[in-house]
């Protein structure tokens, strides 16, 4: 039985051997030997285009095309101009004859080219009066310059031979432009703009109003062209605008659209129109200059408010509304990553230091770049109002103008811009920290640390250099006590910016936190900011060997914190949970006790003082409350965020029903918004 199968098997691999060796005789072409006088014959062998060549594929032939006879060759060389025409598509073919249009001219002239040459170089055409002078549809250089060039029949008076050429050249353009002029001068009185057109409104060097729904821009023309494609059919401007590059003013290219349209449409309501149309030119030119003006306080680091609409690099909308960092030079390090200056090493003139970085500017630099535009008086009006920086509000990269900033967070970090004409100066709280209810010692400990904090932490490092230079509070308590409130207060007195994080928005992945955690450090170090980690119980928490996961989001934490140099804020509702190796590296620690009835008496009381200083007077007249019963009040066992609740609640209440403030209806006010509190009862 086994040498039965043994046979089979052996049998079956005989004759799939047999099978492959036939598809390898058959599928292998037969290996052909090179011929030895491959490339030996000492000749050169032309092969033409042939019939059927097109689009990249060309058919050689060795028959070469019909070409012309010398003598009718220089007959072509010797006239002045040659015209190239082709079938006008646009037009109705009749009696099958289709209409014929100019395709290209080509000036031979060496008299035409050399005057022409100075003039169509004001449309950025240059010219070589050697060579000839070619144009092709739709002939911009020639409509443009088309008064300038009937102007030399002034200077052609004592040339017989230049002016017949002369007059041969403004014949052929009259011909070209004489139908189009006359319809262009009866649209443009009507200030009416036609698809077909709509080029010849926008020569080279002239202003035009980019008018969006958000703000008007200004650019200006380099060139036009149409394109036709799967979007559908377009005119697209190329233009220029000016920029702050992070180290001067600088012109930038962009390209606007004008989507096709048919028939004739009202110029001022297209997207982009030449300035001319505008109802208030001088106006528009005025606003728009005052408004460059403000982008030049805007090229350091500078802390402001915002509210307004932040645009991200698809041009997509953001509201933004709250404080904002306006920093070029932080949009360009940790969002485009252009740490390097862009000073090439092989450049001779200016060779770039190894490392060197893009840097901030010197309040003399800025003051250099302000100087330098000023001058340039009438470019101010195309200067870009958009600015680079970060909103704190929604840790995100933004593009601002000069009155907007702000930063859209997808994976981490996103660009997006501001309008200039939105930022306003920076109102600081000072009245936070008055309105805090905690020991006063403590308080002035904390504020003195970080008003001090360059200067007290070169004072004793760590052994390692670089290590244990930052401030970390740790503010532990129940919810409501004022431990955000602190850290708020104290950015404010200080004169820092605040940046705001909640510990979901670091992430759980330990491969990301490192990298989330070091960007944050170090902008907030390069900030001179205060960071504020809300509810940071997460990397905190008391590692146990049931946890891997957990302990290792602690570890990178840690770590982080142990190199980082500035000032943060921890807060937590859990003390307890709080690993050993976390409290040693915490600088300072405040516990918040709940409210004693001393404290939420004091609350009640600051809480209806603002409120009868920002109520309108007299109606309803917002009375102050007798101290017997702010005593009433302070016996409800309530947090300070719930003391604020009630009586927003009840002044809302009032002001709509015209009511006096009182007791009842604030205690009415207590029992919605916080109905599990309770009252003390106390001895009298």
């Amino acid at each position: 039985m086994f040498r039965r199968a043994a046979n089979s098997t052996s049998n079956a691999q005989a004759y799939i051997s047999e099978k492959l060796d036939e598809l390898s005789i058959t599928s292998s072409p037969p290996i052909q030997e090179k011929d030895p006088n491959f490339g030996t014959n000492p000749i050169i062998k032309t092969f033409y285009e042939g019939n059927g060549s097109c689009d990249g594929f060309y058919n050689w032939v060795e028959t070469p095309p019909k070409q012309l006879k010398e003598k009718k060759a220089r007959a072509y060389d010797q006239v002045a101009i040659m015209l190239y025409k082709v079938k006008d598509h646009d037009k109705n073919t009749v009696g099958g004859r289709t209409p014929l249009k100019i395709h290209s001219i080509d000036v031979q002239s060496p008299l035409l080219t050399t005057a022409l040459k100075p003039v169509v170089q004001d449309v950025g055409v240059f010219l070589d009066e050697h060579d000839v002078a070619k144009f092709a549809e739709p002939f911009k250089p020639l409509f443009f310059c088309y008064d300038k060039i009937l102007a030399l029949r002034g200077q052609a008076m004592g040339d017989v031979i230049f002016r017949e050429h002369l007059h041969l050249l403004t014949q052929l353009m009259a011909d070209l432009f004489g139908e189009m002029r006359k319809k262009l001068r009866s649209l443009q009185q009507s200030h009416l703009m036609s698809f077909k057109l709509a080029w010849t409104y926008f020569p080279k060097d002239s202003t035009i109003v980019a008018a969006t729904e958000d703000c008007e821009r200004l650019f200006q023309v380099l060139d036009t062209e149409y394109v036709c494609d799967a979007g559908g059919s377009r005119l697209e401007i190329l233009c220029q605008h000016i920029v702050f590059t992070g180290a001067a003013f600088e012109w930038e290219t962009t390209t606007l659209k004008i989507p096709g349209f048919s028939g004739n449409v009202p110029v001022s309501s297209l997207p982009v129109y030449p300035i001319d149309y505008h109802d208030n030119i001088e106006g528009l030119k005025a606003r728009l200059t005052a408004r460059g003006k403000k982008v030049f306080e805007y090229q350091g680091l500078e802390y402001r408010e915002y509210t307004g609409i932040g645009l991200d690099e698809k041009c997509r909308k953001y509201n933004v509304a709250g404080r904002i960092l306006v920093d070029f030079h932080g949009y360009a390090k940790h969002h485009l990553g252009l740490q390097r200056s862009e000073k090439s090493p092989n450049n001779e003139d200016s060779p770039a230091e190894e490392g060197a970085y893009l840097k901030p500017l010197s309040d003399k630099e800025q003051q250099a770049n302000k100087a330098a535009m000023l001058k340039r008086s009438k470019d101010l009006m195309y200067i870009c109002p958009m600015i680079s920086g970060f909103a704190m509000k929604d840790k995100v990269w933004r593009t601002l103008s000069p009155s907007s900033i702000a930063l859209l967070e997808e994976a981490y970090i996103l660009t997006v811009k501001f309008y200039v004409d939105d930022i306003r100066p920076l109102q600081w709280n000072d009245e936070a920290y008055d309105h805090l209810v905690y020991p006063e010692g403590q308080k002035d400990l904390v504020l003195t640390f970080v008003e001090n904090h360059q200067r007290t932490k070169a004072g004793l490092d760590d052994v390692i250099v670089g290590k244990g230079q930052g401030l970390v509070h740790l503010l532990s308590g129940p919810p409501g006590t004022g431990k955000t409130l602190l850290a708020e207060a104290v950015a404010d007195r200080t004169r820092r910016p605040l940046y705001y994080l909640h510990a979901e928005e670091l992430g759980t992945k330990a491969d990301l936190l490192g990298e989330k955690v070091k960007k944050v450090f170090e902008m907030a170090t390069e900030w001179n900011a205060v960071i504020l980690l809300d509810e940071a119980d997460v990397f905190m928490a008391e590692r146990s060997y049931a946890d891997i996961a957990r302990n290792e989001l602690v570890s990178i934490f840690l770590r982080e914190l142990e190199y980082f140099k500035g000032i943060i804020f921890l807060t937590t509702n859990l003390s307890s949970t709080i690993d050993a190796a976390f409290r040693s590296r915490v600088n300072i620690h405040l516990f918040f006790s709940p409210l004693s009835f001393t404290y939420r008496a004091q609350l009640w009381q600051k809480f209806l003082d603002r409120l009868l200083a920002e109520s309108p007077s007299p109606n309803p007249p917002f009375r102050r409350l007798e101290p017997s019963e702010i005593e009433q009040l302070a016996a409800w066992e309530l947090n300070g965020r719930e003391i604020k609740n009630a009586v927003k609640t009840a002044r809302n209440w009032c002001l709509c029903k015209g009511y006096e403030i009182s007791v009842e209806r604030i205690e009415s006010a207590i029992m919605v918004t916080a109905p599990m509190a309770s009252k003390q009862v106390r001895d009298t």
